[in-house]
């Protein structure tokens, strides 16, 4: 269980975030002037998806489908979005449910309660359904935490102390044991895994899973804590470290084979971190200051570190990048509101309500959370979950 609660950690940091920016009101130059000097914007159609609140982030597809958990009248239900028509996620009479992967093949991964109230791993898919993934192994909790094109699976199991794979071919693989409880994160689609062990309540150690070479400690910097965010195509762990406990915050890292574990910088700040990574090794996240400020902030290999701008207010965050450098996340206005914005070398970063057609009565998009190759956005709304489709879709 500990385990789980650790794989939501960004999500309330992020949420924590947000109220706390939304309370500023100091005013700077904003991203969306210099934006408009890059020629015709796209527009971008309003799909209104689910009342509610975010239970898990939600994930995108290629084909634009989502996956996404929602709190709806006091309970945490898991939904599949089709392209046309949403589905309820859940093992028969079970309860909440955290759709936590999707990959292309429209395959979610996560955790639910199952009838007994204990939380099971699954994998569910529009022909199969719902397949308890520890099913005939463990008889204790067990947590579905991401899958990859392949439909194989990463979590953990015995009550989330073993980190597990699975696959349909093969079932469920334990990884082996490290010195502490442990469980996978992320992995990438040739199969490397990167999960972390938790070896007290305070401390955690970040590591990666081969084939050739099992389970190795990848944290060669010795940090207090460390945890992955995502692996890129040629095996790279992507993810935030503590250095120290009065190091004053989360430092991004990057781990490869060769090089080992790469502390990426703060930039100007005093603490940076990763919400995101593509498989090219585009990275997304933001750089925090003294005073409080926020700005979102994307890293390359080529580029380095850079600032992304904000629209006016004191904070911005990005939260996903797709492989086409188009970066989304959520800013501060001059006002002190919370915007979604969509961030492009071409146009800098724009403010998404700006850019809508036919914009339903108000809708206000507050925080954009995930989008796809082809610009699809998945956003969150004062009236709940929007998909956002690029008009020349």
């Amino acid at each position: 269980m500990e385990l789980f609660r650790q794989g939501l950690r960004h999500l309330m940091l992020l949420l924590l975030a947000i109220s706390g920016a939304a309370m500023a009101q100091t005013v700077a130059p904003s991203g969306q002037e210099a934006g408009r000097a890059g020629g015709a914007q796209v527009r971008y159609e309003v799909v209104e998806l689910l009342p509610g609140t975010i239970g898990s982030y939600p994930r995108i597809n290629a084909a634009g489908q989502v996956a996404v958990s929602m709190v709806i009248g006091g309970r945490t239900k898991g939904f599949f979005y089709d392209g046309a028509a949403l589905r309820q996620l859940g093992f028969p009479g079970g309860g909440a449910v955290y759709a936590n992967g999707l990959n292309d093949a429209g395959q979610v991964a996560g955790t639910a309660l199952n009838k007994a109230g204990v939380e099971r791993a699954f994998v569910w898919s529009a022909r199969g359904g719902m397949r308890d993934l520890a099913a005939g192994k463990d008889s204790g909790s067990s947590y579905g935490m991401a899958i990859n094109g392949r439909g194989v699976v990463t979590g953990s199991f015995q009550g989330g102390t073993r980190p597990f794979r699975w696959s349909a071919a093969g079932g469920l693989q334990d990884l082996g044991s490290t010195p502490a409880p442990s469980g996978g994160r992320v992995l990438n689609d040739g199969g490397v895994i990167a999960g972390v062990s938790t070896i007290d309540d305070e401390t955690t150690r970040v590591f990666a899973w081969t084939r050739e070479r099992g389970l190795i400690d990848i944290d060669t910097l010795g940090s207090i804590e460390s945890s992955p965010v995502a692996v890129g195509a040629g095996g790279e762990v992507a993810g935030n470290r503590l250095a120290s406990w009065d190091d004053g915050g989360d430092r991004p890292f990057l781990w490869t084979q060769a090089g080992g574990m790469r502390d990426l910088g703060i930039g100007r700040g005093s603490t940076a971190w990763v919400n995101a990574m593509t498989p090219g090794l585009h990275i997304a996240g933001a750089i925090g200051y003294p005073d409080g400020r926020q700005r979102a902030m994307s890293w390359t290999r080529r580029g380095g570190m850079r600032e992304l701008g904000a629209l006016g207010g004191r904070t911005s965050v990005a939260r996903a990048v797709n492989a086409r450098g188009q970066i989304v996340g959520f800013a501060e206005n001059g006002a002190g509101a919370m915007r979604a914005f969509v961030w492009s070398e071409r146009n800098g970063m724009l403010d998404l309500n700006r850019l809508l057609r036919r914009t339903p009565p108000g809708l206000v998009l507050e925080q954009a959370l995930a989008i796809n190759d082809s610009g699809v956005i998945v956003a969150s709304a004062n009236t709940g979950l929007v998909l956002l489709k690029p008009s020349s879709l």
